[in-house]
């Protein structure tokens, strides 16, 4: 049977031409809403953020790297820059301590036992003293503790007794003083150090050091020397060398070796010791440089590692009449105030050496105070009033109740202004937060 050609046409073709016509528009009309839609997607972010929900803000962390003023990078949002939120909650933090407790920030308490007592808990708990030094040595005294787990375990009880976060901090400079040979074994000297003429050596030494004070608890060390030796009473071997070129390389590399390892380090002894005719630990030296010989060799190690951002600096008890013929430097605020932050700009925390020390209680002496607990008591006032931040307070028990009966009421009565214990409480606080140690809301 034949077929007429329109009826072969439309066996040959499934559906009609209109049909094939709209079969065409149909898949045309799906592949443009494909393409809207992955152009839409692309497009949708930036149309959102005029309105609605933002989207959230990028912002840039601190380094771990330590700085005497901490900051942040501003963030993307055209808003206050996180330094003004970081100032204002440091400040929001001392605004909810007590009294005791803002006090206690600016005490360091000495420690040498052989482990934790009930003798400790009077200065942790009660006055809430936030800093400790640790000694397994001190002043011709046995070795305590003994072993590596006690002065571990001493540490550790010490931080969990204590009702603040503690900086815990001992000297560990390596050479003549060196807290941790007795676990460790000895390590090389400043002196040695820098003898090498490789300052990968003191680098590499610091770093040790932080790794096995961390592994123990400590988290600051009260050391390099940043002195230029040049001939003075203090033990050579201390010292990274006689020019402060040497010193700025081999301090510089030690101080980078601990705070890049996460270990706060201290320059001391401001504003140098390199030509004291006596230690300030056993007399009241007299620096007889003139303030262009200073400029020119003592302060010069200080001013350059600022750079490095130094957790802390030590200010000693050392007369120094090119700029104060009547205060040491501990006491001074000449040359803390003026000098160290006016001159050289250094705004982080100042900590007293001890105030033990033979130096300091020969001076108190001239002053009138012939009874030790007294003389340290004012001078710890002296001190904080001078631009220092934190003192390193005596051992003695009875004496360190009279430093903080004084100092309390030092604050009370407003002799120690509400202005100046806020700045200091300011820079300690910023530095235990870029520790770690303190958290802020």
């Amino acid at each position: 049977m034949h077929t007429y050609p329109s009826e072969q046409q439309r066996h040959q073709v499934p559906g009609s031409g209109l049909q094939r016509f709209l079969f065409i528009l149909i898949a045309i009309a799906l592949s443009v809403i494909v393409i809207l839609l992955l152009v839409f997607g692309q497009l949708w972010p930036l149309l959102e953020k005029p309105g609605g929900q933002p989207t959230p803000t990028a912002v840039v962390i601190l380094s771990p790297q330590l700085s005497p003023s901490p900051t942040l990078s501003p963030t993307l949002a055209p808003t206050a820059t996180p330094t003004a939120s970081l100032e204002s909650r440091i400040d929001a933090y001392i605004n909810h301590l007590m009294r005791m407790q803002q006090i206690g920030q600016l005490l360091m308490l000495p420690v040498y036992t052989n482990s934790y007592t009930a003798a400790l808990n009077q200065p942790l708990q009660q006055w809430e003293i936030a800093n400790v030094i640790v000694y397994n040595e001190y002043n011709g005294g046995p070795l305590m503790p003994t072993t590596l787990s006690g002065w571990t375990q001493l540490v550790h009880n010490l931080k969990l007794h204590a009702s603040q976060p503690l900086m815990v901090a001992t000297d560990e400079e390596g050479g003549a003083v060196d807290r941790l040979a007795p676990y460790y074994g000895p390590t090389l000297s400043p002196q040695q150090l820098a003898e090498t003429g490789d300052p990968g050596q003191a680098y590499a030494q610091a770093r040790l050091d932080a790794q096995r004070l961390l592994a123990s608890g400590i988290n600051t060390d009260l050391a390099p020397l940043a002195d230029v030796y040049q001939g003075g009473a203090m033990d050579q071997s201390r010292m990274f060398g006689t020019t402060p070129a040497q010193v700025i390389t081999y301090a510089g590399a030690f101080l980078n070796g601990l705070q890049q390892n996460g270990v706060v380090g201290t320059l001391k002894h401001w504003p140098g010791l390199g030509a004291a005719p006596a230690n300030p630990d056993y007399g009241l030296p007299t620096m007889t440089h003139s303030q262009a010989q200073l400029n020119a060799i003592d302060f010069v190690p200080f001013r350059a590692l600022l750079s490095q951002q130094p957790g802390m600096i030590m200010v000693t008890h050392v007369m120094v009449p090119a700029y104060d013929p009547s205060e040491p430097a501990s006491l001074s605020p000449v040359l803390v105030d003026q000098v160290l932050r006016g001159q050289l700009g250094y705004q982080g925390v100042v900590i007293t050496d001890a105030m033990n020390g033979g130096g300091l209680l020969q001076f108190m002496q001239q002053q009138g105070y012939s009874d030790p607990a007294q003389a340290i008591a004012e001078a710890t006032v002296r001190a904080i009033l001078a631009g220092d931040d934190i003192v390193e307070a005596p051992i003695q028990p009875d004496r360190l109740s009279v430093v903080v009966a004084t100092l309390t009421a030092a604050v009370q009565t407003g002799r120690i202004s509400q202005a100046r214990l806020h700045q200091a409480l300011h820079r300690i606080v910023a530095l235990k937060v870029r520790m770690g140690l303190i958290s802020l809301p």
